[in-house]
């Protein structure tokens, strides 16, 4: 289970911080749920990844997005500004995150609304799509994540980051997961763990620098992420019977060279009209390693 955290930990993308046109929020029972808007036109609701990291992440594509339409970054409860009191169980959890999505549409007299996510933002958008099928006018998924927790699906997540490792770096790799789960590892040791992995994520490694800045431009909210996993194992989260209910378009855009991109192919024979566009020499950031394909892409299934 330790290791199934720290790779839906991984499950992230960040980028560089971009000004928004507008940030407000709304008023909760808990708190208050921070939003930033970028551009005029057909609004699209922008999930970031995670679970628990900074909306930053998709900072880059909210302003592209923006060129062309109102894109409306989420910060998602437990992440940036948008912190519960309290924070435990009962205001972290699957169905209190679909609901934020109701809510800020609901404050913004949206019927209905494109969803754009990246990896954990893809999980979400497509919960709040088998939750509210009539309120999603299409589902835009970029390297989605799990569609279920599955234990092969997991074998097979951890098989493709080691196969992409050297001798050294599965060395490396093992010896630092043990000091890790045990407690007994330095911050130097997390930074080396994390780079190892990363690089496994990431198809040009000459790369690595450049898009680890962007990848932890700001820190996860471990707390919140750690919450969300252990609801969505209570639940025992799974899409694969209930994802049909949603009738609308769907696409997905992913990284051909994604160590998760049999999640993909996987997510097509779930929902077969999903239409799939494939970007090369790329691996779990088409946003960072292929920018412009990444986003002509986008603009072509928007």
């Amino acid at each position: 289970m330790r290791n199934f955290s720290i790779l839906l930990t991984l499950l992230l993308s960040a980028t560089q911080l971009c000004p928004a046109q507008s940030t407000d929020s709304i008023r909760t029972p808990w708190g208050h749920l921070y939003y930033h808007r970028y551009g005029k036109g057909e609004p699209i609701i922008v999930l970031s990844g995670g679970p628990g990291n900074s909306c930053l992440q998709q900072a880059e594509v909210a302003t592209e997005l923006g060129k062309t339409h109102q894109a409306i970054l989420l910060e998602q409860r437990g992440t940036g500004l948008s912190i519960p009191v309290p924070m435990d169980s009962t205001t972290i959890n699957l169905k209190a995150a679909v609901d934020d999505i109701r809510l800020l549409m609901e404050h913004l007299h949206l019927q209905q609304v494109v969803i754009y996510g990246h990896s954990w933002g893809a999980m979400l958008a497509m919960n709040f799509a088998v939750t509210y099928p009539q309120r999603v006018k299409k589902l835009v998924l970029a390297c989605p994540g799990y569609y279920k927790f599955d234990p092969v699906f997991f074998t097979t997540h951890i098989n493709n980051l080691r196969v992409r490792m050297g001798v050294h770096e599965i060395g490396r790799y093992d010896s630092l997961e043990k000091k890790i789960t045990a407690k007994l590892g330095t911050a130097a040791d997390s930074a080396e763990y994390n780079r190892i992995i990363r690089m496994s994520y990431i198809y040009d490694k000459t790369m690595i620098d450049s898009i680890l800045k962007k990848i932890d431009v700001a820190p996860s909210n471990t707390k919140m992420q750690g919450l969300m996993i252990q609801d969505l194992n209570r639940i025992h989260y799974d899409l694969s019977k209930t994802l049909p209910r949603y009738k609308g378009p769907m696409y997905v855009i992913s990284g051909a060279q994604d160590a998760l991109s049999f999640y993909t192919y996987e997510l097509q024979q779930v929902h077969p009209s999903a239409k799939l566009s494939w970007i090369q020499g790329s691996g779990h950031f088409p946003m960072f390693e292929q920018q412009q394909a990444f986003f002509d892409a986008l603009k072509k299934v928007l």
